[in-house]
């Protein structure tokens, strides 16, 4: 039986294997660099995405409709042709000042305007963390606060219960619903592991 140490005398000593072992070990280390910056490179693009979400968010529709909601100004109408949501409580000492530093005009807003500024995007984020595309802990630092707002305001609340009356649409805003309950669920354990 051969030592260790001739079998690689002999194996540095042919070229063949030489160079078969520089290559294969070579390649080794190739992956290892590859898998290092592959994963560096997932997790930036995944900030990225994260970072995106968060700013096609929060346009100046978006905010002035979360300033409304968290301070219960929006009063569901479904009467009539066209449901809308009223803005109430605009007399009341110092809001009007504050109504109009945001750019809040009007005594109405479209339900439509809501739908897409408001709950549709909150919508596509309770789908993407569905997916995986998106992390619960993602998701919780970023927009919890949003998304509690909009889900328990009185007046958002009445209108996510409106949009589902029809058979047809028990399903709308299930994502919404869905990433609510497991925020509230969930959020003190986030709250713990963040401290």
């Amino acid at each position: 039986m051969k030592s260790a140490y001739e079998l690689l005398a002999k194996t540095l000593a042919d070229p063949a294997i030489f160079w078969s072992m520089v290559t294969a070990l070579a390649t080794i280390v190739l992956i290892c660099v590859a898998y290092w910056q592959l994963r560096s490179l997932a997790r930036t693009s995944r900030s990225d995405f994260v970072y995106r979400l968060k700013s096609d968010f929060f346009t100046d529709e978006a905010r002035r409709l979360i300033c409304l909601a968290e301070h219960d100004m929006l009063k569901f109408h479904d009467a009539g042709k066209i449901p809308y949501f009223e803005i109430v409580g605009q007399s009341a000492a110092g809001v009007a000042e504050r109504l109009k530093e945001l750019g809040v005009e009007g005594k109405t807003v479209s339900v439509y305007l809501v739908d897409d500024k408001l709950l549709g995007p909150l919508e596509d984020i309770g789908v993407l963390e569905k997916l995986g595309l998106v992390s619960l802990e993602e998701v919780y630092e970023v927009f919890v606060t949003y998304i509690e707002i909009c889900v328990e305001s009185a007046g958002l609340k009445e209108y996510l219960a409106w949009s589902r009356k029809d058979p047809d649409d028990e399903d709308v805003y299930d994502n919404l619903n869905r990433l609510y309950r497991k925020l509230k669920a969930k959020g003190p354990q986030i709250r713990k592991k963040k401290a």
